[in-house]
């Protein structure tokens, strides 16, 4: 694809393409990614063919692999984030993890392509990695790059319209000469989960001003009953069965247009859903997820029951081989007896239909616990065109 209106994104650590995805819906065209997991790159090819993937170790990567014909500093943003789990305060958090490094690795790329502007994402404990010199060091090597760069911020997905409270720290940055600013997009949606009110009179102002953030029943309740289909114990499809009723999951499905996406039109069969592959419980963990109340933990094995009315917890992504090949805890289906499916994790996520995941529970549900959520990437896109633009 060669569109000379969209501005013009390479992503580094790319993953399952959650930030590829919404710089796409803001109107921008990713020419290249890098990403170094196979599962991924098979994904990555498959849903974005005419990206150039960089299936190489970000160690080896060169400038000259990710420009596809363009000339050093005329990228428009270079977009990444780096392997976060060393830094989560979810898990355990390793100083020594070497995937910390590898924000350094995203700087060296900075330095090579000289993009006019950056983005990096990464987990909230990066923050305070090291008492904080880690992110000290890091601002410093931005700006020895030459870029000038905004206070990092942590942004909240439900507050871009995601089911779901998930946290990212984002880095923006953008080259000194080139004399422009871009700024957090300020939310616009407002869930139960949202910490911003801090009175009642708050709380009800932000309820008038802002969308309602889509809950968990308005991203799953359309979806397929796994339970009831044998054949999903060995295959991830299967056709739909209920019509979308939330606004939210009929653009998920692709029946109704979202004005705001500006991404290239997909052909898939959207009579059939992916990613439904099942997972069977024996009869005592069924029981505890149905005798669990909505909104709080099951015993022994500690998962979480999703709340109907509420957005989800934060999806985690669990650990690839080489780090243990530690499934992720997935949350429970508020309705159903059982773990969430790739496609249900896919859609508190913000992914659409169209988009495949490898098929198989396990890299699946990596590939979307390891995401930026695409609308929230969207929100942050759109405020790297307007500053962009306005360059042009």
């Amino acid at each position: 694809m060669k569109n000379n209106k969209r501005l013009i994104v390479i992503d580094l650590f790319a993953g399952a393409g959650g930030l590829l995805l919404g710089f796409e819906q803001a109107g921008f065209e990713t020419i290249s990614a890098n990403e170094n997991d196979k599962k991924a790159v098979e994904m990555l090819k498959f849903n974005y063919p005419w990206v150039s993937v960089i299936d190489k170790d970000i160690h080896q990567v060169k400038a000259v692999d990710l420009l596809c014909g363009y000339k050093i500093g005329e990228i428009d943003v270079l977009v990444g984030g780096p392997p976060c789990q060393g830094f989560s305060l979810i898990g355990l958090r390793e100083q020594g993890d070497p995937r910390n490094n590898l924000v350094f690795q995203f700087v060296k790329m900075l330095k090579e392509i000289r993009p006019k502007t950056f983005l990096m994402e990464n987990v909230p404990g990066i923050l305070s990695t090291q008492k904080g010199e880690f992110v000290k060091e890091l601002l410093r090597q931005f700006d020895k790059a030459g870029y000038e760069v905004r206070e990092p911020k942590i942004l909240h997905a439900d507050d871009y319209g995601v089911p779901q409270r998930r946290s990212r720290v984002i880095f923006m940055g953008w080259r000194k000469e080139l004399n422009i600013s871009i700024n957090y997009p300020e939310p616009t949606h407002y869930s139960p989960r949202s910490k911003r009110a801090k009175t009642p009179q708050q709380k009800v102002l932000f309820e008038e001003q802002l969308k309602p953030t889509p809950l968990v029943k308005d991203a799953i309740e359309d979806l397929p009953n796994i339970d009831e289909h044998e054949h999903l114990v060995g295959d991830d499809k299967t056709p739909y069965e209920m019509a979308p009723k939330s606004e939210y999951a009929k653009i998920m499905r692709g029946i109704k247009k979202d004005p705001d996406d500006l991404s290239q039109k997909r052909k898939w069969n959207n009579k059939i859903c992916t990613g439904c592959r099942r997972t069977v419980h024996g009869v005592v963990l069924t029981e505890r997820c149905k005798e669990t109340p909505q909104g709080e933990t099951l015993p022994v094995s500690r998962l979480y029951k999703l709340k109907w009315n509420d957005v989800a917890n934060t999806l985690r992504a669990g650990t690839p081989r080489e780090r243990g090949a530690y499934s992720a805890p997935r949350p429970i289906h508020s309705i159903y007896p059982r773990v969430i499916s790739v496609r249900e994790g896919a859609r508190l996520q913000s992914f659409p239909d169209w988009i495949r995941f490898d098929p198989t529970k396990w890299h699946g549900f990596r590939q979307v616990g390891n995401s930026v959520p695409p609308l929230l990437a969207r929100a942050i896109a759109k405020q790297y065109r307007k500053a962009l633009s306005a360059k042009l």
